[in-house]
């Protein structure tokens, strides 16, 4: 009853005053309500400067895209055909960042029959170079070199040469191990050979495809 006897002007201030903490008000709940709470922003943590021994196994298959020279002969079986094995790798982890260390591969080939058990075996340098992305995922790409024999079991050798080595993949954080897996091409100089059935084959490059998943544990320095 005594608002109805106040000045035009303190009544708009009034009004003014009720709308604004009206507005205070409604904000206030809207902050406290379940899922309208500001967004914390993400920030990836700062890259570790700890080095690790970095070691594992890895299931390699070694796909043959072309067989080059050594299969060149149309009237003979192609000795040099896809295969598989194992991969024992170890090396020195010198940040997130880079990887460096040597590995040894031996699958076995498919020779069509012209050898009893078709090694190809490989010793290899390799250079990683990952993209720590601040979370349990990391891409890399891989580089390398090395010497590649191939033959009938483990000796004799009857051909060898070098190798070149270029990929990439994607690594997994396992909590003190890590997953990943990787696909690589790799073009390998075999020298001229004559194998077990007395068959000749030139020298020349055979073309890979590699695929690796492998498991390999880290020993801080």
């Amino acid at each position: 009853m005594y608002a109805l006897g106040m000045p035009g002007e303190l009544r708009v201030m009034l009004a003014f005053a009720a709308v604004g903490l009206g507005l205070s008000t409604t904000k206030a709940w809207a902050a406290d309500a379940p899922g309208n709470t500001p967004a914390e922003s993400v920030v990836a943590p700062p890259p570790s400067n700890l080095s690790f021994i970095q070691y594992g196994v890895a299931l390699a298959a070694e796909i043959v895209a072309f067989a080059g020279p050594a299969c060149s002969d149309a009237a003979n079986p192609c000795i040099l055909g896809s295969g598989g094995g194992i991969v024992a790798r170890a090396g020195w982890r010198s940040s997130e960042a880079w990887y460096v260390g040597g590995a040894y591969e031996m699958s076995k080939q498919e020779p069509h029959q012209l050898y009893r058990l078709a090694l190809l075996q490989q010793v290899r340098a390799e250079v990683r170079r990952y993209f720590p992305t601040g979370r349990e995922t990391s891409p890399f790409l891989l580089v390398g070199g090395g010497v590649v024999t191939y033959g009938n079991e483990w000796f004799p050798i009857d051909t060898w040469g070098p190798s070149a080595t270029l990929g990439g993949g994607l690594e997994v954080e396992l909590g003190g191990s890590v997953l990943s897996v990787s696909l690589a091409y790799r073009p390998i100089y075999l020298r001229a050979w004559e194998d077990s059935s007395l068959l000749s084959h030139e020298a020349g490059f055979a073309h890979f495809v590699g695929l690796e998943a492998a498991v390999e544990a880290q020993d801080t320095l």
